[in-house]
């Protein structure tokens, strides 16, 4: 008889959602054979849930009571229908606290939790479908910063989750109507980056590549100086920044100013870091 480890249980508990007893069970009647587990389990009509993709699902945003912790989690399932169940959303909102409040800065060191891993295992046995916990991001702010969150969900209150969620510090003193309508800016807009010498070098040098390539190609550009086709590169590069860094881009609200601009005018306000997330944008989609 092999010896069954609690790894092969994890990955039977993963692909069937049944419980730990359950899958050990299972796994001892077919000697530590995983797929042979499976097809025993689906035999008695348990589904197999590991081919299936996670999706669709929410993004959940939590910012604590003293405003100093927030997080912004993702929570994935394989349809949206059950993106609005009620059990799914009370879900992302524990998962988001849970992962404002600790320590750990990974879905699994937030699920290290046990009375939380059960919480989670008994909601996707209960909904009967593949769910997971995709990805957090948590941001402590610093002393005297505030921390803003915006969830993008036009038929309900941000509690119930989005499809777009965005976590911002900011520092300065009366910020919380200026983080919010930036917040709202970078869900509509998707910046990759807060200033232009955020961005690395790879991506700078990567896109000047592709758009030296463009511009000498460009027939309006044939026979100019090597110095005019540098400077159209350099305006088509800026155009670039401008639309991948946030203080760069055009203000959804008045695109004659920039989000930088817009910040400048709440006095000693700035931006420190953000983060946004649409759901299934890192999930990889089945082939087919």
């Amino acid at each position: 008889m092999a010896a069954i480890t609690a790894g092969m249980v994890a990955q039977l508990r993963e692909r069937t959602g049944l419980g730990m007893m359950e899958c050990k069970r299972a796994l001892s009647e077919t000697d530590g054979d995983l797929e042979a587990a499976v097809e025993l389990l689906r035999k008695k009509g348990v589904k197999d849930k590991g081919d299936r993709v996670a999706g669709e699902g929410l993004v959940m945003a939590y910012i604590s009571d003293g405003g100093t912790d927030g997080a912004l989690v993702e929570l994935n399932s394989e349809t949206d229908f059950v993106a609005r169940n009620d059990d799914f959303k009370a879900l992302a909102r524990l998962l988001a606290e849970k992962s404002a409040v600790g320590k750990g800065s990974t879905p699994d060191d937030v699920l290290g939790d046990p009375g939380l891993k059960g919480f989670f295992d008994e909601t996707v046995r209960t909904i009967g479908e593949k769910i997971v916990f995709g990805r957090l991001t948590r941001f402590n702010a610093a002393p005297g910063n505030t921390l803003v969150s915006y969830v993008h969900n036009p038929g309900g209150p941000s509690t119930d989750g989005g499809k777009i969620g965005v976590l911002i510090e900011l520092s300065g003193a009366d910020v919380a109507e200026l983080g919010r309508e930036v917040a709202m800016h970078i869900s509509f807009s998707k910046p990759r980056f807060l200033m232009a010498t955020d961005v690395d070098a790879v991506t700078v040098a990567k896109e000047k590549a592709i758009l030296t390539e463009q511009t000498q190609a460009d027939p309006k550009m044939a026979g100019k100086p090597a110095q005019v086709i540098e400077g159209a590169v350099q305006g088509r590069l800026n155009k670039f920044l401008g639309e991948i860094v946030l203080l760069n881009q055009p203000y959804i609200r008045d695109d004659k100013k920039t989000v930088g601009q817009l910040v400048k005018e709440t006095a000693g306000a700035s931006i420190v870091r953000f983060a946004c997330f649409q759901v299934g944008e890192n999930v990889k989609k089945a082939e087919g």
